[in-house]
């Protein structure tokens, strides 16, 4: 008798766990666990261009999607806002800082050999004199300098994409999956994007 109740209670369990899987919310988190998406019609797949994007597409669009995701810092014209410019630490330091920050940054750097311990240390020919530290404001940024340039280097780190506008590069546009989607894609792709938006409801099993 006991394992007749068990075994309803089972059937009941099971019966649950299907209803709740056809909900849209469960189909969203049945994705992560790589479930079947089966909320588009045969032949699509969802695109996932951006978080929670779940317009039905062909595979092909969507690895170009991921692709393009990967891409998307390389597509990009990296633009300071009005009273900001580039930090320049190093050739490549395109974070965005007060012109006076520049100054210093690149009074630092000429500076540098001066402020390293003559005789070494703990960090070798690294090791910087007392009352000095590594700024640190970008991996392998070995300038020393005083405790508070380090701070600061590390808080405009933090407030490098506040400070900057967003441009892609020439032959890019934003693709506009979803209306914050700014990754730079090629013009083609944003028309791409837009025809599937447009015939999301017709790919969407019923």
């Amino acid at each position: 008798m006991l394992g007749k109740h068990l075994t309803i209670a089972g059937l009941c369990a099971a019966m649950l766990i299907l209803f709740l899987l056809s909900t849209p919310a469960m189909r969203a988190k049945a994705t992560k666990h790589n479930l079947p998406q089966d909320t588009c019609k045969q032949g699509f797949v969802w695109r996932e261009a951006v978080p929670g994007d779940y317009v039905c597409v062909v595979p092909k669009t969507r690895s170009d999607a991921a692709r393009d995701n990967r891409l998307a810092d390389s597509r990009r014209s990296p633009t300071c806002k009005q009273g900001f410019v580039w930090r320049e630490a190093s050739p490549s330091d395109l974070v965005c800082v007060t012109v006076e920050t520049r100054r210093q940054t690149a009074n630092d750097n000429q500076l540098a050999d001066s402020r390293r311990s003559p005789s070494g240390g703990p960090y070798g020919p690294l090791t910087c004199k007392q009352g000095f530290v590594w700024r640190e404001a970008f991996p392998g940024d070995y300038v020393c300098v005083v405790p508070k340039t380090r701070s600061d280097a590390a808080r405009d780190n933090r407030l490098a994409d506040s400070r900057r506008i967003l441009n892609c590069k020439q032959g890019f546009v934003w693709r506009e999956a979803s209306p914050s989607d700014l990754v730079c894609v090629y013009p083609t792709v944003r028309e791409q994007a837009a025809e599937d938006n447009r015939l999301a409801p017709y790919r969407r099993q019923l």
